[in-house]
């Protein structure tokens, strides 16, 4: 042993000193007396025995080794007999498994009562210790049958005490046997504990056996429950239950039906059930904390990981004191003397097998640390999930426009799981400072004082990592505004991309999120160079820190050093290293979380709708008033759209001031007014989506709501009808003949089983809205509020909803309905009619009773009730006073025509409910299969730039041969040192020459660290990420239209979101981290096997291992990974489309419906993502094991090299066990790594597959470029043209032939799915032709590029569309135009009043979607768009669908005014709105069946526009 000022105290020496140097009763001398009393063998305690190689004592044997798994039954066993006797017991049968475990049983409890009585028998009652041991083993093995019974009828799974107590006396019994054997003990007592081994060897297996399902499965078991339920101790402790899926995964490609259910504990609404009890709890305190309601909920099973990290961080210091052992063993050979014998050999081997007994240990209480933090950080981000969701179905309209939809679907996707990946490594918030203090007592225990300089050093870094995790959580702040931000754009544009599409506004669109992207990557770099900072501080601290304590111990003290000095304190560094770096981060990572955590806490304690707004009363209790029969009671209500801030707002900030009416049952009453004057606004006072300033509002019954833009979901359309209530098919075909869906239906695909495509993608304006009112009627309810349901119908088919549903002779003629409407023509059938301006009830009473006042409504039927009431047809209704209840629903519509095909069936309501196959429009998101094709790899490389990827392996391989370098020079000083100690030389001659090559060559290292960093993130994955998304984003946007049909947003915006994040921060890191555990491992293989070329042997047997386990967790992770990528789409789409539909999911009192539907959703996903991470620990057991084995063969080959070579060098022995023991977590992190990569890559492969969809034509074609005037006349030429809307659907215009002279009217007219907006579609090549052509001014528009052809047609859409910006922005994106000009377009629109009102004027916001104007509004604001392009051909898609009569006349008027010198197309509903056209085209099925002017038309009267004109009133 070595000697001097700081020798070494050795930790366990009662488990690995001589016999000689240590005594039981040493160690408790308090107790000598008594021990000594019950001892009657001559060795005594021990516990080693001094006669005997690696044997204990009898007495310590008996009461101690024996004893343990005894008191261990009794001491848990007992409380686990009271649980179980308290539940109820299944009928199970007492099968093979029963009669065996009671037989072995009963003759263990037989043998140790016979064992009791042989020790009188035998005269050995003397030994106190054999009397203790038999006297527990009658009482233990007696327990141990009564809880078998109790076990088998009572639990399903192993019992863990049982299991722990036979494995503990199954070695308990075979280190006594050996004893016995050795001493010569009597035969009797050899037999008998041989067989009291077999008998707990027995049922140790016995206890294993699975016990049969079917004897305990009851009706309500899940038949598909997880493994884990119902697996032993050993199973989850080795997560051995995953084994059946890791195989099943490597034969197979998965899919959701091979994954398990999640256990009750882990499913969404049990944690959200959770959540919203003790955060309804916490909002009733006066400052509540999110924080304090997720301790309470998940803080027990949270801070039980603490235990096994607790017990972790233990072991991992106890490695480096077996090194030290291991090293006095090496050293007593390498340098023998008097002071320093040779140790015995059986030393070297215990310590091996310690080192590796310890690793075990390790590796299973470290990963059932990270499985309890994994599984609670899932239920965590299910429990804030689901609030986010339930959250956003409460939120006021005021907090709607505070958070975006992108904002929310990012709390959703990345600030719940930033939250869920914090919990794996929170728990270092103690157990780094606590790694850390073992790590500066055992190093001080090493190097004595000198240790401090270092810790000084450590302290300097303290404010320099804080100062660089401030600037951290600065730049994620900034980040994931950046992030909101481009999510916000990505999804408008989505929305809008038809629009966008139409005005050929995609450079503008583009401009607008690079600029943000830009912004992005800017953060990006900023965070690469703060990492490599990080970086910097991360690698040079332990290496100054061990530099500087290696100075002060050498120079300062004098000290020389050893091998043993040297490794340990080298280990010992490496510990200190991990909390070294780790702990800023997960600082870094927490404060990251905090951001998050706040934005959800905003989030949840954000404004929410007032519940006391609207008093609701069933019809049971309103039965029993006087005024029964009053469903609806508004009494002097004033109502606004935000909660006021202060007692200073005024009363003309009111939207509806004084309103006053009660509406009875089976009454009609209609509300009249124009634009902005509160129509909708009285709808949602009443449906409590305002703040009610004063009055009462009292509804009386169920309410159904049809809003003016039809909300339609993406499923079904007989889902969309039924919306949750049971399907009554006499009933149903009712509702679709009154609600004229019947001509519809027999035209779709597969009937009312056809899917309709995200927002009614599918549908016709007219077909959503009729939808939307059979939605309503099927509903039965009491109450019918309905916001012009006939906006957007044919002018007979208004006339049929109006008499067969909402009119006096309709089927909700015994309802009360409240009927927002423009069409005047239908007043003289309400009851009563009210008309408001400009938020006030002007005149209301009954329609005789104002045409006799002779006061507005007068004036108004006076004016135009002769013109128009004849059209039997309602414009669209308007969503005035700035923010309307669907507001944010009308921001997500984007109306596309009908694809109509060939009628199949005769039958319209399919009575099957079997889908047929053609009835799918969404295409379903496949995700890849088997390994990630090299081609994926390349595209990731080459976004890099090879230089790039180049220039940082040089870097990290010459960083790596740094590091080795550093410590092989530091073994060779060691060796030196020892040869000369051994000498009796001092070791310190050429010390400040050491000092300065192992200082120089660690900051090398560091240096290249940094290079490596920055080469990573500042270089690479800035180059990948701007170039992939860019890829990504033009291709995107030029995709064809049916691209958008087929797919949910949602899916398209997770590729922006999610999978474009990955492509940014997590892959760079990933690739990172995979190099740099690769080249240490690659280290660690070759140093040892320069150390023991035995090493090499041992190994290659376990690279085959590691190579198997690996075959199976690459297959099966890569396939739970994309599982769980592609069910993670569905819920951010089902969010999306939830919100765009909150007010009528409110107003049907459906919200409990659709939070089930989000929690199964979540449920999906969160079943691909548990036994993924499942799967990343059954990886990292057998991989630990593997490494385990590893530090074993080393140890051990170190020591049998004494046998083979008579000698070992102490340094050599400390290198090649130091490097060991890090390949342990090292091998883990690398396959973990690898298989993060091919995880991740999944994102560039989602995003390639997005680059290389087929684009739409190309956006400009330079040598067909149209000259700048054209087109000058206008003149259109269509030639045998026929199109489809995508390949594999019929025809929806069939051989179209026609001429449109220049400057001429045509007027387009048809039945719904005619074809009328497809022909306008094909003008604007948003479809392409299949067979003909189309000339505008003799140019092939096929020819030209869609800018030059976009860009040169003015279309003013049916459904108005705004975009986030400003006014200016949304008539003018491209600055072409001067204020005055946008000032005169803005006059000639009617406009110009509302906006020069505004405080900015033009400059004033628009909100996402147009949110703070009415629909009226927006539709003024596409005509003034039109008036500044002035082009020669002008579409005109039901323009003034959504204005008042007063305002469509001056429309109508500007229209002929502005655009007499240009071609327009008019596609109407209304009849009278083409009456004056030159020609009018009739469609039928795709085809023209009538051209000619509307006189020559109408004198036929066998036409078919003669026969449209008729039943609108414009023939007779």
């Amino acid at each position: 042993m070595s000697s001097g000022a700081y020798d070494d105290v050795p930790i366990f020496p009662s488990t690995l000193y001589p016999p000689s140097e240590l005594t039981f009763a040493s160690v408790l001398p308090s107790a000598h007396a008594v021990l000594e009393g019950l001892c009657a063998s001559p060795e005594g305690w021990g516990p080693w025995s001094e006669s005997r190689l690696l044997d204990f004592t009898p007495c310590f044997e008996n009461a101690v080794l024996l004893t343990i798994p005894n008191l261990f039954l009794l001491a848990f066993g007992i409380p686990r007999l009271v649980g179980l006797l308290s539940t109820p017991s299944p009928s199970v049968p007492r099968g093979r498994i029963y009669q065996s475990k009671m037989l072995l049983g009963f003759l263990a409890l037989l043998i140790s009562i016979f064992d009791f009585a042989f020790v009188f028998v035998s005269g050995a009652s003397q030994d106190g210790t054999r009397i203790l041991a038999a006297s527990l083993a009658v009482v233990a093995y007696g327990f141990a049958l009564g809880l078998h019974e109790v076990e088998y009828f009572k639990a399903r799974i192993s019992s863990t005490v049982l299991l722990l107590f036979w494995m503990m006396l199954a070695v308990a019994l075979s280190l006594k046997i050996r004893t016995d054997v050795l001493i010569g003990e009597d035969p009797v007592v050899v037999y008998s504990a041989t067989f009291k081994l077999f008998l707990a060897v027995s049922m140790f297996i016995l206890e294993n056996v699975p016990k049969p399902e079917n004897y305990y499965v009851s009706l309500d078991d899940d038949p598909n429950v997880s493994p884990e339920e119902h697996a032993s101790i050993f199973s989850r402790i080795s997560f051995h239950w995953m084994d059946a899926l890791m195989k099943l995964g490597y034969r197979k490609d998965l899919d959701m039906d091979d994954l398990w259910n999640l256990r009750q504990i882990d499913s969404s609404r049990t944690n959200s059930d959770a959540f919203q009890h003790a955060w309804s709890s916490e909002m009733e305190r006066k400052g509540p904390s999110l924080l304090r309601v997720l301790l309470r909920v998940y803080g027990p099973t949270f801070a039980s990981a603490a235990l096994f990290k607790f017990i972790f961080d233990i072991l991992q210091f106890v490695q480096p004191q077996f090194l030290k052992m291991i090293l006095q063993f090496a050293g007593s050979w390498d340098h023998p003397s008097e002071a320093s014998p040779p140790q015995p050999l059986y030393r070297g081997v215990s310590i091996a097998l310690l080192i590796f007994g310890g690793a075990l240990i390790q590796t299973a209480v470290l990963h059932q640390y990270f499985h309890i933090c994994l599984m609670t950080g899932m239920r965590l981000r299910a429990a804030l999930v689901t609030a986010v969701y339930q959250k956003a179905l409460r939120l006021s309209n005021k907090s709607r426009q505070g958070s975006t939809v992108g904002e929310i679907v990012n709390l959703m996707a990345v600030d719940s799981s930033r939250l869920m990946d914090n919990c794996q490594y929170l728990h270092i918030l103690w157990s780094g400072p606590f790694q850390i203090s073992l790590a500066l007592y055992f190093l001080y225990d090493t190097l004595g004082p000198s240790i401090f300089v270092g810790v000084s050093i450590m302290l300097i870094m303290i404010p320099i990592n804080a100062y660089l995790a401030s600037k951290s959580r600065a730049l994620n702040k900034v980040q994931m505004k950046n992030k909101d931000s481009r999510t916000k754009m990505m999804d408008e544009l989505l929305n809008g991309i038809k629009v966008i599409k139409l005005y050929a506004w995609e450079k503008s669109f583009l401009k607008k999120i690079y600029e943000v992207r830009e912004r992005e990557l800017l953060t990006l770099r900023k965070m690469g160079y703060l990492s490599s900072a990080q970086s910097f501080t991360w690698s040079c601290t332990p290496f100054l820190v061990s530099l500087t304590s290696f100075w002060m111990y050498t120079i300062v003290s004098g000290q020389t050093l050893t091998s043993e000095k040297v490794f340990v304190a080298l280990s010992l560094f490496n510990l200190l290293q991990f909390p070294l770096s780790v702990f800023p981060n997960v600082i870094s990572a927490t404060i990251d979380a905090s951001v998050s955590f706040y934005r959800l806490y905003h989030f949840f304690t954000s404004e929410e709708l007032d519940k006391t707004a609207v008093l609701h009363e069933s019809m049971t209790v309103a039965s029993a008033k006087p005024d029964h029969r009053n469903r609806l009671i508004v009494d002097n209500g004033t109502f606004r759209w935000d909660r006021p801030e202060s007692s200073s707002t005024t009363e003309t900030e009111a939207i509806l001031s004084e309103i006053n009416f009660s509406l009875d049952e089976g009454q009609l009453m209609a509300v009249v007014g124009r634009v902005g004057d509160g129509k909708s606004s009285l709808l949602s006072a009443i449906l409590g989506e305002m703040y009610k300033d004063s009055g009462l509002v009292r509804v009386r019954g169920n309410v159904a709501y049809v809003p003016q833009n039809a909300w339609i979901m993406n499923a079904t359309v007989r889902d969309n009808i039924l919306f949750g209530n049971p399907y009554n098919p006499q009933f149903y075909k009712e509702v679709i003949a009154a609600c004229g869906l019947k001509p519809d239906l027999e035209i779709l695909t597969a009937g009312d089983l056809t899917e309709i495509g995200e927002r009614g993608i599918n549908l016709s304006g007219g077909q959503k809205q009729r939808i939307s009112l059979a939605r309503a009627v099927y509903s039965r309810a009491d109450i019918y509020l309905l916001d012009d349901p006939l906006s957007a119908v044919d002018a007979h088919v208004g006339r049929h909803i109006f008499d067969h549903v909402v009119g006096p002779h309709g089927i909700l003629k015994d309802k009360a309905r409240l009927f927002v409407t423009h069409g005047i023509h239908f007043l003289p059938s309400a009851n009563v009619v009210m008309m408001l301006s400009k938020g006030r009830i002007l005149e209301m009473g009954t329609y005789a009773e104002l045409m006799n006042k002779q006061g507005a409504m007068f004036n108004l039927m006076k004016e135009y009730g002769k013109r128009r009431e004849d059209t039997k047809h309602e414009p669209k209704a308007t969503l005035e006073a700035n923010k309307g209840p669907e507001a944010l629903a009308a921001a997500r519509k984007e109306s596309v025509p009908q694809v109509p095909v060939a009628p199949v069936a005769p039958v319209v309501v399919a009575e099957k409910a079997a889908r047929p196959a053609n009835a799918q429009l969404i295409s379903k998101e496949e995700s890849a299969k088997g390994s990630v094709s090299w081609e994926v790899y390349k595209t990731y490389a080459e976004s890099c730039t090879w230089t790039t990827l180049g220039m940082y392996l040089v870097l990290a391989i010459i960083g790596q041969g740094l590091s080795v370098g550093q410590n092989v020079f530091l073994a060779d000083w060691a060796r030196s040192n020892d040869a000369k100690r051994g000498e009796g030389q001092s070791g310190n001659d050429d010390l400040l020459f050491r000092l300065g090559i192992y200082g120089a060559l660690g900051a090398l290292f560091s240096l290249t660290t940094v290079g490596q960093v920055i080469f990573v993130w500042v270089y690479c994955a800035i180059h990948s990420a701007r170039k992939l998304h860019k890829e990504m984003l033009e291709n995107v946007i030029a995709l064809p239209q049916s691209f958008f049909d087929t797919t949910p947003l949602g899916r398209i915006l997770n590729r922006f979101s999610k999978d474009q994040y990955t492509v940014d921060e997590v892959l760079p890191r990933s690739f990172q981290g995979y190099l740099r555990t690769l080249f240490v491992v690659l280290s660690v293989l070759l140093i040892n096997s320069i150390g023991s070329p035995l090493f090499l042997a041992f190994v290659i047997p376990l690279g085959f291992l590691y190579l198997y386990f690996q075959r199976f967790y690459l297959s099966t992770s890569r396939e739970l990974k994309r599982l769980d990528s592609s069910s993670r789409s569905p819920i951010y789409t089902h969010f999306q489309e939830t919100l765009g539909g909150v007010t009528s999911i409110r107003a049907y009192s459906q919200e409990t419906r659709f939070i089930h539907t989000n929690e199964d959703r979540l449920d999906f996903n969160q079943r691909a993502y548990y036994p993924s991470v499942s799967s990343n620990r059954w990886l990292a057991v057998r991989l630990e094991c593997i490494g385990s084995l590893v530090v074993f063969s080393s140890a051990l080959f170190s020591v049998l090299s004494v046998l083979v070579f008579g000698t070992v060098s102490a340094s050599l022995v400390g290198l090649t066990l130091t490097y060991a023991m890090t390949v342990t977590q090292t091998l883990n992190w690398m396959v973990r790594q690898s298989c993060e990569i091919e995880s991740n890559i999944v994102s560039v492969e989602r995003i390639k597959e997005y680059i290389d969809v087929a684009r739409e034509a190309p956006y400009e074609i330079p040598e067909h470029q149209p000259p700048a005037s054209w087109p000058r006349h206008g003149a259109i030429e269509f030639k045998n043209y026929s199109t489809r809307y995508r390949p594999g659907l019929d025809l929806v215009l069939k051989n179209l032939s026609f001429n449109v002279r220049p400057k001429e009217k045509i007027g387009i007219v048809g039945r719904t799915g005619a074809g009328k907006s497809s022909l306008t579609l094909s003008l604007f090549r948003i479809i392409e032709a299949s067979s003909g052509t189309i000339a505008i001014d003799g140019i092939d528009i096929s020819a030209i590029g869609l800018f030059d052809l976009r860009s040169k047609i003015t279309v003013i859409p049916q459904d108005p569309v705004l975009f986030s910006g400003t006014i200016r922005d949304n008539l003018d994106p491209f600055g072409q135009f001067s204020d005055d000009q946008i000032w005169r377009a803005l006059e000639s629109s009617s406009l110009s009043g509302h906006v020069a009102s505004l405080e900015a004027k033009l400059m004033s916001p628009v909100l996402p979607g147009g949110e703070n104007f009415s629909v009226g509004q927006r539709q003024l604001i596409c005509l003034a768009r039109a008036l500044l392009r002035k082009s020669s051909i002008l579409v005109l898609d039901e323009a003034t669908a959504a204005i008042d009569v007063e305002t469509d006349n001056t429309i109508q008027k500007t229209i002929r005014a502005e655009f007499s010198k240009c071609t327009i197309l008019t596609i109407a509903h209304r009849i009278n709105t083409v009456m004056d056209s030159d020609r009018i085209m009739v469609l039928d099925r795709g085809q023209i069946v009538e051209f000619d002017s509307p006189k020559t038309l109408l004198q036929n009267k066998k036409s078919v526009f003669y026969s449209l004109a008729r039943e609108a009133g414009q023939a007779h």
